[in-house]
């Protein structure tokens, strides 16, 4: 059978990598002439990045690992997030054109397929383009949020001003309920505000967007996403986790036990479960507010000091 390539780029993210993987794990499951390489690009504010990337690598020898040298600044602490992580990703557009040219493409006569970025790489989306291959964006997040990041581009194409304290709720399409301003603080800073818009620009040249999620679980969003016939094909391929537990190593391993075993304890439909991703920015006192909040709930809240131990542990 002859032999084609995928270049992933995902972003240097627990929650962007592991599911980058699993894809390119089911796509090898479902068609093995795929030859799949994926370009790691290092996490200045999190250095435990590298050891995850090893240990996905250690795992997984039908996937081609490539780490991205470390040759970028990596921007200040920021009041603006989003737009300092993009900048920093944006700025890695000739590293990893050189590494596609020299160490995919130079090392296999395959043909590549598509170049698959990352929601938050979409700066790729033009390096494919200069080297005449298709692209696809893979959006780890889900259909609602993509449905969010693609009104924001509308509403700069149309000109309209950005979000203000003193707006009425949004009508905005993929939403079956208007949104309310307060909801949407990452969005308050007009320049996170123009990083997103930007993105869902750039979604829109790409040859498809590929969504973490499925009908069943975002059937409004799903479907008028799908009605759309202004912007590429979506596929739907979620949900993409490790379901089993194998990308994570050591001493994350044994608290990943210790916390299992805790739950499996429990009575049935007894747990809440509440994640805020891998990079979730809570400290300390947020976290002890929000173990307050549960206490005062009225609902059984047993041991939560142990878990909230182990989060403290890993993200404070």
């Amino acid at each position: 059978m002859k032999k084609k390539q995928l270049v992933f780029v995902p972003t240097p993210g627990v929650g962007h990598l592991v599911p980058a993987v699993q894809l390119a794990k089911t796509i090898l499951e479902r068609d093995d002439s795929f030859l799949i390489t994926m370009l790691a690009i290092s996490n200045p504010f999190a250095g435990s990045m590298s050891k995850h990337t090893e240990s996905l690598a250690s795992m997984h020898p039908e996937i081609r690992f490539i780490e991205i040298p470390e040759a970028i600044t990596a921007p200040p602490s920021a009041a603006c997030p989003a737009s300092s992580f993009t900048s920093y990703i944006n700025g890695h557009k000739t590293l990893v054109r050189d590494a596609i040219v020299k160490l995919v493409m130079a090392a296999n006569p395959a043909p590549i397929a598509s170049v698959v970025v990352d929601m938050f790489c979409t700066a790729f989306i033009d390096v494919a383009r200069e080297l005449g291959v298709p692209s696809h964006v893979f959006f780890t997040s889900g259909a609602a949020f993509l449905a969010m990041v693609l009104y924001l581009s509308d509403r700069e194409d149309r000109g309209e001003p950005k979000f203000s304290p003193t707006d009425p709720d949004y009508t905005i399409p993929c939403f079956s309920n208007p949104v309310p301003y307060r909801v949407l603080p990452l969005l308050h800073s007009d320049v996170d505000y123009e990083a997103f818009a930007n993105h869902g620009r750039k979604f829109k040249g790409s040859n498809g967007i590929i969504v973490n999620t499925f009908s069943e679980a975002e059937s409004h969003a799903v479907s008028a996403l799908l009605a759309r016939d202004d912007i590429p094909p979506v596929f739907n391929v979620g949900p993409l986790i490790d379901h089993k537990g194998k990308s994570v190593s050591g001493s994350d391993a044994v608290r990943r036990d210790e916390i299992l075993k805790w739950l499996d304890d429990q009575p049935e439909n007894s747990v809440v479960f509440l994640c805020f991703g891998s990079g979730g920015g809570f400290d300390e006192d947020q976290l002890r507010e929000t173990a307050i909040g549960l206490e005062k709930s009225g609902h059984r809240v047993a041991d939560f000091g142990f878990l909230i131990g182990h989060w403290l542990g890993n993200k404070v």
